[in-house]
Protein backbone atom coordinates (compact mmCIF):
# COMPACT_ATOMS: atom_id res chain seq x y z
CA UNK A 1 0.00 0.00 0.00
CA UNK A 2 1.45 3.38 -0.92
CA UNK A 3 2.20 6.09 1.80
CA UNK A 4 -0.54 8.54 0.41
CA UNK A 5 -2.98 5.42 0.54
CA UNK A 6 -1.80 4.91 4.01
CA UNK A 7 -2.08 8.04 4.42
CA UNK A 8 -5.81 8.70 3.56
CA UNK A 9 -6.82 5.91 5.55
CA UNK A 10 -5.22 7.42 8.63
CA UNK A 11 -6.86 10.61 7.94
CA UNK A 12 -10.41 8.90 7.35
CA UNK A 13 -9.82 7.08 11.05
CA UNK A 14 -8.54 10.16 12.72
CA UNK A 15 -11.04 12.70 11.30
CA UNK A 16 -14.06 9.95 12.27
CA UNK A 17 -12.40 9.45 16.20
CA UNK A 18 -11.72 13.10 16.49
CA UNK A 19 -15.23 13.94 15.04
CA UNK A 20 -17.00 12.09 17.49
CA UNK A 21 -14.40 12.94 20.46
CA UNK A 22 -14.71 16.51 19.69
CA UNK A 23 -18.83 16.05 19.58
CA UNK A 24 -18.92 14.22 22.98
CA UNK A 25 -16.05 16.91 24.30
CA UNK A 26 -18.21 19.91 23.22
CA UNK A 27 -21.30 18.34 24.89
CA UNK A 28 -19.63 17.65 27.67
CA UNK A 29 -18.21 20.86 27.61
CA UNK A 30 -21.37 22.64 27.27
CA UNK A 31 -23.17 21.02 29.50
CA UNK A 32 -20.72 22.02 32.20
CA UNK A 33 -20.42 25.44 31.32
CA UNK A 34 -24.32 25.68 31.93
CA UNK A 35 -24.25 23.82 35.30
CA UNK A 36 -21.08 25.53 37.01
CA UNK A 37 -20.92 29.11 34.92
CA UNK A 38 -18.32 31.70 34.22
CA UNK A 39 -16.76 32.16 37.35
CA UNK A 40 -16.38 28.05 37.93
CA UNK A 41 -15.05 27.83 34.52
CA UNK A 42 -12.82 30.73 34.63
CA UNK A 43 -11.04 29.31 37.87
CA UNK A 44 -9.93 25.94 35.99
CA UNK A 45 -9.24 28.10 33.23
CA UNK A 46 -6.67 29.81 35.50
CA UNK A 47 -5.37 26.45 36.59
CA UNK A 48 -5.23 25.01 33.31
CA UNK A 49 -2.77 27.43 32.03
CA UNK A 50 0.14 25.63 33.59
CA UNK A 51 -1.05 21.78 33.32
CA UNK A 52 -2.17 23.14 29.82
CA UNK A 53 1.25 24.11 28.83
CA UNK A 54 2.84 21.13 31.26
CA UNK A 55 0.87 18.84 29.39
CA UNK A 56 2.04 19.74 26.01
CA UNK A 57 5.56 19.61 26.93
CA UNK A 58 5.20 15.79 27.41
CA UNK A 59 2.59 14.96 25.14
CA UNK A 60 4.47 15.46 21.49
CA UNK A 61 7.66 16.71 22.71
CA UNK A 62 10.33 14.34 22.85
CA UNK A 63 9.01 11.11 21.31
CA UNK A 64 8.35 13.51 18.05
CA UNK A 65 12.01 12.05 17.39
CA UNK A 66 10.76 8.40 17.24
CA UNK A 67 8.41 9.31 14.06
CA UNK A 68 11.57 11.09 12.49
CA UNK A 69 13.66 8.48 12.59
CA UNK A 70 14.55 6.23 10.06
CA UNK A 71 14.61 3.25 12.42
CA UNK A 72 14.41 3.56 15.79
CA UNK A 73 15.75 0.83 17.95
CA UNK A 74 14.83 -0.78 21.42
CA UNK A 75 17.60 1.48 22.52
CA UNK A 76 15.74 4.76 20.86
CA UNK A 77 12.49 3.82 22.55
CA UNK A 78 13.45 3.42 26.10
CA UNK A 79 16.21 6.61 25.85
CA UNK A 80 12.62 8.83 25.13
CA UNK A 81 10.63 6.98 27.25
CA UNK A 82 13.21 7.83 30.35
CA UNK A 83 13.62 11.11 29.55
CA UNK A 84 10.21 11.53 29.11
CA UNK A 85 9.36 10.14 32.27
CA UNK A 86 12.14 12.64 34.10
CA UNK A 87 10.69 15.26 32.18
CA UNK A 88 7.25 14.34 33.40
CA UNK A 89 8.17 14.16 37.39
CA UNK A 90 10.80 17.52 36.88
CA UNK A 91 7.38 19.40 35.30
CA UNK A 92 5.31 18.24 38.03
CA UNK A 93 7.72 19.19 41.01
CA UNK A 94 7.65 22.71 39.34
CA UNK A 95 3.75 22.81 38.90
CA UNK A 96 3.63 21.91 42.95
CA UNK A 97 5.74 24.89 43.85
CA UNK A 98 4.29 27.32 41.33
CA UNK A 99 0.73 26.63 42.65
CA UNK A 100 0.54 28.99 45.80
CA UNK A 101 2.48 31.25 43.76
CA UNK A 102 -0.77 31.30 40.66
CA UNK A 103 -3.28 31.38 43.52
CA UNK A 104 -1.21 34.55 45.02
CA UNK A 105 -1.01 36.01 41.69
CA UNK A 106 -4.63 35.46 40.69
CA UNK A 107 -6.26 36.32 44.07
CA UNK A 108 -8.11 32.80 44.08
CA UNK A 109 -7.10 30.78 46.75
CA UNK A 110 -8.56 27.96 45.42
CA UNK A 111 -6.21 27.70 41.91
CA UNK A 112 -3.55 26.65 44.28
CA UNK A 113 -5.92 23.24 44.95
CA UNK A 114 -6.62 22.94 41.35
CA UNK A 115 -2.89 22.67 40.02
CA UNK A 116 -1.88 20.50 42.90
CA UNK A 117 -4.87 18.19 41.77
CA UNK A 118 -4.01 18.01 38.33
CA UNK A 119 -0.52 17.63 38.72
CA UNK A 120 -0.80 13.76 38.09
CA UNK A 121 -1.97 14.61 34.83
CA UNK A 122 1.53 15.44 33.56
CA UNK A 123 3.09 12.27 34.21
CA UNK A 124 -0.01 10.12 32.58
CA UNK A 125 0.83 11.87 29.65
CA UNK A 126 4.38 11.42 29.67
CA UNK A 127 4.42 7.78 30.70
CA UNK A 128 2.03 7.48 27.46
CA UNK A 129 3.74 9.35 24.58
CA UNK A 130 5.93 6.43 23.61
CA UNK A 131 3.25 4.05 22.93
CA UNK A 132 1.48 7.04 21.47
CA UNK A 133 4.56 7.79 19.05
CA UNK A 134 4.82 3.64 18.16
CA UNK A 135 1.34 3.66 17.28
CA UNK A 136 1.58 7.17 15.31
CA UNK A 137 4.87 5.67 13.40
CA UNK A 138 3.10 2.83 12.25
CA UNK A 139 0.53 4.72 11.01
CA UNK A 140 -2.25 2.65 13.45
CA UNK A 141 -4.77 5.64 13.71
CA UNK A 142 -7.62 3.44 14.29
CA UNK A 143 -6.53 2.72 17.92
CA UNK A 144 -5.44 6.10 18.23
CA UNK A 145 -9.27 6.93 17.09
CA UNK A 146 -10.89 4.69 19.29
CA UNK A 147 -8.85 5.55 22.48
CA UNK A 148 -9.82 9.11 22.68
CA UNK A 149 -13.51 8.20 21.74
CA UNK A 150 -13.57 6.13 25.34
CA UNK A 151 -11.51 8.79 27.02
CA UNK A 152 -13.94 12.01 26.57
CA UNK A 153 -17.29 9.52 27.32
CA UNK A 154 -15.70 8.22 30.43
CA UNK A 155 -14.58 11.00 31.05
CA UNK A 156 -17.32 13.37 30.20
CA UNK A 157 -19.46 10.93 32.42
CA UNK A 158 -17.52 11.73 35.58
CA UNK A 159 -17.43 15.34 35.12
CA UNK A 160 -21.71 15.80 34.65
CA UNK A 161 -22.03 13.38 37.69
CA UNK A 162 -20.05 15.59 39.64
CA UNK A 163 -21.21 18.20 38.56
CA UNK A 164 -25.03 17.26 39.16
CA UNK A 165 -24.07 16.27 42.84
CA UNK A 166 -22.34 19.75 43.45
CA UNK A 167 -19.24 19.61 43.08
CA UNK A 168 -18.14 22.94 41.48
CA UNK A 169 -15.34 23.35 39.54
CA UNK A 170 -14.03 19.85 40.50
CA UNK A 171 -16.54 18.40 38.24
CA UNK A 172 -13.71 19.66 35.44
CA UNK A 173 -10.88 17.67 37.33
CA UNK A 174 -12.74 14.36 37.55
CA UNK A 175 -13.54 15.12 34.04
CA UNK A 176 -9.20 15.59 33.32
CA UNK A 177 -8.25 13.21 34.81
CA UNK A 178 -10.77 10.38 33.94
CA UNK A 179 -9.85 10.95 30.60
CA UNK A 180 -6.05 11.49 30.47
CA UNK A 181 -5.76 8.12 32.99
CA UNK A 182 -8.14 6.23 29.88
CA UNK A 183 -6.31 7.42 27.12
CA UNK A 184 -2.96 5.80 28.67
CA UNK A 185 -4.52 2.38 29.34
CA UNK A 186 -6.03 2.14 25.79
CA UNK A 187 -2.46 2.81 23.74
CA UNK A 188 -0.47 0.59 26.45
CA UNK A 189 -2.90 -2.21 25.67
CA UNK A 190 -2.42 -1.76 22.10
CA UNK A 191 1.84 -1.97 21.68
CA UNK A 192 3.65 -4.80 22.55
CA UNK A 193 6.76 -2.76 23.56
CA UNK A 194 7.70 -1.88 27.02
CA UNK A 195 10.50 -0.37 28.68
CA UNK A 196 13.39 -1.00 29.81
CA UNK A 197 17.26 0.13 30.18
CA UNK A 198 18.97 -0.80 27.21
CA UNK A 199 19.84 2.48 25.90
CA UNK A 200 23.13 3.70 25.27
CA UNK A 201 24.66 7.41 26.28
CA UNK A 202 25.25 8.13 22.87
CA UNK A 203 20.66 7.23 22.30
CA UNK A 204 19.81 9.37 25.31
CA UNK A 205 22.10 12.30 23.96
CA UNK A 206 20.51 11.86 20.10
CA UNK A 207 17.07 11.55 21.44
CA UNK A 208 17.96 14.36 24.10
CA UNK A 209 19.39 16.98 21.47
CA UNK A 210 16.26 16.40 19.19
CA UNK A 211 13.63 16.69 22.06
CA UNK A 212 15.07 20.15 23.23
CA UNK A 213 14.26 21.61 19.91
CA UNK A 214 10.71 19.99 20.18
CA UNK A 215 10.37 21.14 23.74
CA UNK A 216 11.26 24.93 22.87
CA UNK A 217 8.78 24.72 19.89
CA UNK A 218 5.78 23.16 22.26
CA UNK A 219 6.54 25.58 25.24
CA UNK A 220 6.58 28.51 22.39
CA UNK A 221 3.07 27.38 20.71
CA UNK A 222 1.38 26.79 23.97
CA UNK A 223 2.70 29.68 26.08
CA UNK A 224 1.17 31.90 22.62
CA UNK A 225 -2.04 30.40 23.60
CA UNK A 226 -2.00 30.43 27.21
CA UNK A 227 -0.57 33.97 27.40
CA UNK A 228 -4.07 35.91 27.30
CA UNK A 229 -5.30 34.03 29.73
CA UNK A 230 -2.78 34.53 32.07
CA UNK A 231 -2.74 38.21 31.80
CA UNK A 232 -6.91 38.26 31.36
CA UNK A 233 -6.45 36.52 34.67
CA UNK A 234 -4.11 38.71 36.48
CA UNK A 235 -5.73 42.02 35.00
CA UNK A 236 -9.46 41.54 34.70
CA UNK A 237 -10.53 38.47 36.61
CA UNK A 238 -12.00 35.54 36.41
CA UNK A 239 -15.41 36.43 34.52
CA UNK A 240 -13.59 38.07 31.66
CA UNK A 241 -10.96 34.78 31.67
CA UNK A 242 -14.16 32.76 31.45
CA UNK A 243 -15.36 34.90 28.17
CA UNK A 244 -11.98 34.72 26.95
CA UNK A 245 -11.58 31.02 27.28
CA UNK A 246 -15.02 29.75 25.83
CA UNK A 247 -14.61 31.44 23.09
CA UNK A 248 -10.79 30.24 22.40
CA UNK A 249 -12.37 26.45 23.33
CA UNK A 250 -15.09 26.56 20.76
CA UNK A 251 -12.27 27.95 17.55
CA UNK A 252 -10.15 25.55 18.98
CA UNK A 253 -13.10 22.72 19.05
CA UNK A 254 -13.79 23.77 16.07
CA UNK A 255 -10.54 23.60 13.98
CA UNK A 256 -8.90 20.44 15.80
CA UNK A 257 -12.05 18.89 13.55
CA UNK A 258 -10.86 20.21 10.28
CA UNK A 259 -6.78 19.93 11.08
CA UNK A 260 -5.83 17.36 13.64
CA UNK A 261 -6.89 14.41 11.26
CA UNK A 262 -4.56 16.16 8.63
CA UNK A 263 -1.70 16.91 11.30
CA UNK A 264 -1.04 13.78 12.88
CA UNK A 265 -1.55 11.34 9.58
CA UNK A 266 0.26 14.20 7.81
CA UNK A 267 3.41 13.93 9.78
CA UNK A 268 3.81 10.19 9.59
CA UNK A 269 3.20 9.97 6.00
CA UNK A 270 6.12 12.99 5.50
CA UNK A 271 8.48 10.72 7.57
CA UNK A 272 7.65 7.88 5.25
CA UNK A 273 7.91 9.89 2.12
CA UNK A 274 11.35 11.27 3.05
CA UNK A 275 12.44 7.77 4.57
CA UNK A 276 11.16 6.34 0.71
CA UNK A 277 12.91 9.59 -0.93
CA UNK A 278 9.44 10.63 -1.65
CA UNK A 279 8.56 14.51 -2.53
CA UNK A 280 7.20 15.71 1.41
CA UNK A 281 6.75 19.04 -0.04
CA UNK A 282 4.06 18.31 -3.07
CA UNK A 283 2.04 16.00 -0.33
CA UNK A 284 2.21 19.56 1.98
CA UNK A 285 0.88 21.88 -0.86
CA UNK A 286 -1.42 19.35 -1.66
CA UNK A 287 -3.25 19.43 1.94
CA UNK A 288 -2.85 23.13 2.34
CA UNK A 289 -4.83 23.64 -0.91
CA UNK A 290 -7.35 21.84 0.58
CA UNK A 291 -7.30 23.25 4.13
CA UNK A 292 -7.51 26.57 3.01
CA UNK A 293 -10.66 25.35 1.42
CA UNK A 294 -12.04 24.35 4.48
CA UNK A 295 -10.95 26.88 7.20
CA UNK A 296 -11.36 29.86 5.23
CA UNK A 297 -15.36 30.20 4.89
CA UNK A 298 -15.70 28.26 7.60
CA UNK A 299 -14.80 30.48 9.88
CA UNK A 300 -15.50 33.28 8.65
CA UNK A 301 -18.64 32.08 8.81
CA UNK A 302 -18.37 31.71 12.47
CA UNK A 303 -17.05 35.24 12.95
CA UNK A 304 -20.33 36.52 11.21
CA UNK A 305 -22.56 34.23 13.28
CA UNK A 306 -20.82 34.66 16.32
CA UNK A 307 -23.43 36.21 18.23
CA UNK A 308 -25.99 33.44 17.93
CA UNK A 309 -23.83 30.74 17.98
CA UNK A 310 -22.91 31.91 21.25
CA UNK A 311 -26.94 32.25 22.16
CA UNK A 312 -28.25 28.56 20.80
CA UNK A 313 -24.69 26.84 22.53
CA UNK A 314 -23.91 28.29 26.31
CA UNK A 315 -27.62 30.67 26.52
CA UNK A 316 -27.97 34.40 26.87
CA UNK A 317 -25.67 34.60 30.09
CA UNK A 318 -22.53 34.10 28.15
CA UNK A 319 -23.28 36.76 25.40
CA UNK A 320 -20.37 38.38 26.21
CA UNK A 321 -18.08 35.94 24.84
CA UNK A 322 -20.15 36.82 21.11
CA UNK A 323 -17.63 39.96 20.06
CA UNK A 324 -14.51 38.06 21.34
CA UNK A 325 -15.61 35.00 19.31
CA UNK A 326 -16.13 36.74 16.18
CA UNK A 327 -12.33 38.39 16.50
CA UNK A 328 -10.71 35.06 17.47
CA UNK A 329 -12.74 33.08 14.58
CA UNK A 330 -9.47 34.64 12.63
CA UNK A 331 -7.19 32.35 15.30
CA UNK A 332 -9.39 29.04 13.75
CA UNK A 333 -7.40 29.98 10.41
CA UNK A 334 -4.06 30.29 11.36
CA UNK A 335 -4.23 26.85 13.63
CA UNK A 336 -5.90 24.84 10.49
CA UNK A 337 -2.88 26.18 8.46
CA UNK A 338 0.45 26.50 10.94
CA UNK A 339 -0.27 23.11 12.27
CA UNK A 340 0.33 20.96 9.34
CA UNK A 341 3.37 23.27 8.41
CA UNK A 342 4.85 22.38 11.70
CA UNK A 343 3.87 18.54 11.72
CA UNK A 344 6.02 19.03 7.98
CA UNK A 345 9.10 20.72 10.00
CA UNK A 346 8.82 18.19 12.91
CA UNK A 347 8.97 15.22 10.12
CA UNK A 348 11.86 16.42 8.23
CA UNK A 349 13.94 16.92 12.14
CA UNK A 350 14.14 20.79 11.29
CA UNK A 351 12.92 22.22 14.56
CA UNK A 352 15.02 24.60 15.29
CA UNK A 353 14.28 27.27 13.06
CA UNK A 354 10.37 27.12 13.92
CA UNK A 355 10.99 27.12 18.09
CA UNK A 356 12.54 30.09 17.91
CA UNK A 357 10.28 31.47 16.29
CA UNK A 358 7.20 29.89 18.28
CA UNK A 359 9.27 32.60 20.83
CA UNK A 360 9.07 35.44 19.08
CA UNK A 361 5.34 35.42 18.86
CA UNK A 362 5.24 34.35 22.46
CA UNK A 363 6.91 37.76 23.44
CA UNK A 364 5.23 40.27 20.77
CA UNK A 365 1.58 38.42 22.15
CA UNK A 366 2.93 39.17 25.48
CA UNK A 367 3.42 43.20 24.49
CA UNK A 368 0.55 43.49 22.61
CA UNK A 369 -2.02 41.95 24.76
CA UNK A 370 -0.65 43.68 27.97
CA UNK A 371 -0.87 46.88 26.32
CA UNK A 372 -4.53 45.76 25.11
CA UNK A 373 -5.68 44.58 28.47
CA UNK A 374 -6.43 48.27 29.66
CA UNK A 375 -9.06 48.34 26.98
CA UNK A 376 -11.10 45.37 27.66
CA UNK A 377 -11.55 41.64 26.40
CA UNK A 378 -12.39 42.01 22.86
CA UNK A 379 -8.88 44.39 22.66
CA UNK A 380 -6.82 41.24 24.31
CA UNK A 381 -8.25 38.98 21.29
CA UNK A 382 -7.31 41.67 18.41
CA UNK A 383 -3.92 41.43 20.17
CA UNK A 384 -3.71 37.76 20.37
CA UNK A 385 -4.41 37.20 17.02
CA UNK A 386 -2.71 39.68 15.49
CA UNK A 387 0.49 38.30 17.02
CA UNK A 388 0.61 35.49 15.33
CA UNK A 389 -0.12 36.65 12.02
CA UNK A 390 2.49 39.22 12.11
CA UNK A 391 4.98 36.75 12.15
CA UNK A 392 3.40 33.67 10.10
CA UNK A 393 4.95 35.25 6.83
CA UNK A 394 8.37 34.48 8.26
CA UNK A 395 6.86 30.74 8.94
CA UNK A 396 6.04 30.64 5.54
CA UNK A 397 9.63 31.24 4.28
CA UNK A 398 11.15 28.35 6.63
CA UNK A 399 9.01 25.94 5.71
CA UNK A 400 9.10 26.51 2.11
CA UNK A 401 13.06 26.56 2.24
CA UNK A 402 12.76 23.01 3.75
CA UNK A 403 10.02 21.92 1.38
CA UNK A 404 12.69 23.36 -1.66
CA UNK A 405 9.22 24.99 -2.97
CA UNK A 406 8.71 28.94 -3.64
CA UNK A 407 7.61 30.51 -0.84
CA UNK A 408 4.62 32.38 -2.87
CA UNK A 409 3.18 28.76 -3.73
CA UNK A 410 2.36 28.19 -0.54
CA UNK A 411 0.36 31.86 -0.51
CA UNK A 412 -1.22 31.69 -3.77
CA UNK A 413 -2.85 28.63 -3.01
CA UNK A 414 -5.16 29.85 -0.71
CA UNK A 415 -6.39 32.88 -3.36
CA UNK A 416 -9.31 31.72 -4.93
CA UNK A 417 -10.80 30.11 -1.56
CA UNK A 418 -10.04 33.63 0.16
CA UNK A 419 -12.13 35.48 -2.71
CA UNK A 420 -14.82 32.66 -2.73
CA UNK A 421 -15.09 33.31 1.24
CA UNK A 422 -15.39 37.11 0.47
CA UNK A 423 -18.04 36.10 -2.11
CA UNK A 424 -19.70 34.12 0.62
CA UNK A 425 -19.86 36.31 3.53
CA UNK A 426 -21.32 39.19 1.93
CA UNK A 427 -24.81 37.61 1.33
CA UNK A 428 -24.31 36.01 5.30
CA UNK A 429 -23.57 39.11 6.65
CA UNK A 430 -26.72 40.89 5.50
CA UNK A 431 -29.19 38.56 5.65
CA UNK A 432 -27.58 38.00 9.65
CA UNK A 433 -28.60 41.61 9.93
CA UNK A 434 -32.18 41.64 8.42
CA UNK A 435 -32.68 38.85 11.50
CA UNK A 436 -30.83 40.24 14.21
CA UNK A 437 -33.18 39.57 17.24
CA UNK A 438 -34.97 36.35 15.85
CA UNK A 439 -34.58 33.45 17.65
CA UNK A 440 -30.43 32.32 16.97
CA UNK A 441 -32.21 28.72 15.38
CA UNK A 442 -33.89 30.57 12.86
CA UNK A 443 -30.73 32.90 12.06
CA UNK A 444 -28.66 30.11 11.99
CA UNK A 445 -30.74 27.68 10.39
CA UNK A 446 -31.54 30.36 6.75
CA UNK A 447 -28.07 32.01 7.00
CA UNK A 448 -26.08 28.83 7.06
CA UNK A 449 -27.35 26.90 4.28
CA UNK A 450 -27.29 30.36 1.92
CA UNK A 451 -23.45 30.50 2.90
CA UNK A 452 -22.64 26.87 2.17
CA UNK A 453 -24.89 27.09 -1.11
CA UNK A 454 -23.19 30.39 -2.56
CA UNK A 455 -19.35 29.10 -1.74
CA UNK A 456 -19.98 25.55 -2.90
CA UNK A 457 -21.37 27.00 -6.04
CA UNK A 458 -18.11 29.12 -6.04
CA UNK A 459 -15.95 26.23 -5.88
CA UNK A 460 -17.66 24.47 -8.54
CA UNK A 461 -17.05 27.10 -11.11
CA UNK A 462 -13.51 27.55 -9.55
CA UNK A 463 -12.24 25.23 -7.62
CA UNK A 464 -12.69 21.85 -9.62
CA UNK A 465 -9.08 21.46 -9.50
CA UNK A 466 -9.76 20.63 -5.54
CA UNK A 467 -11.99 17.97 -5.93
CA UNK A 468 -9.85 16.01 -8.26
CA UNK A 469 -6.92 16.45 -5.55
CA UNK A 470 -9.10 15.27 -2.84
CA UNK A 471 -10.75 12.30 -4.89
CA UNK A 472 -6.20 11.57 -5.84
CA UNK A 473 -5.29 11.74 -2.05
CA UNK A 474 -8.25 9.71 -1.21
CA UNK A 475 -7.46 7.20 -3.86
CA UNK A 476 -4.07 7.13 -3.09
CA UNK A 477 -1.75 8.13 -5.65
CA UNK A 478 0.74 5.54 -6.92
Amino acid sequence: MSVERQFSRGVAWMAVGNWIEQAVNFAVFVTLARLLGARDYGLLSMASVFIVLSEQMVRESLSEYLIALPEPGPGDLDANFWLLVGLGLGLGLILAGLAPLAARAYGEPEVRLLILALVPSVLIVALNAVPVAILRRNLDFRILALRAIAGVVLGGAVGIVMALKGLGVWSFVGQWLVMIATNAVMAWTAVDWRPGLRASRAEVRRAATFGVQVLGLRAGELAATQTPLLIIGATLGPVATGLFSVSWRLVETLSFLIVTPLRQASQSAFAALSRQGGDAGALLLDIARLTGVVALPFFAGLSILSGPMILLVFGPDWLGAAPVLAVMAAMGVYVCLNRVQMAFCLAAGRAGAISVLAWAVVALAAALIWAASRHGIVAVAVAAVAAQYLLWPVYYRIVAGIAGLPAWAFVACHARPLAGTVIMALPVWVLAGMLEGRSPVVILALAVPVGAAVYLAFALLAMRDRFALLMGLVRGRQ
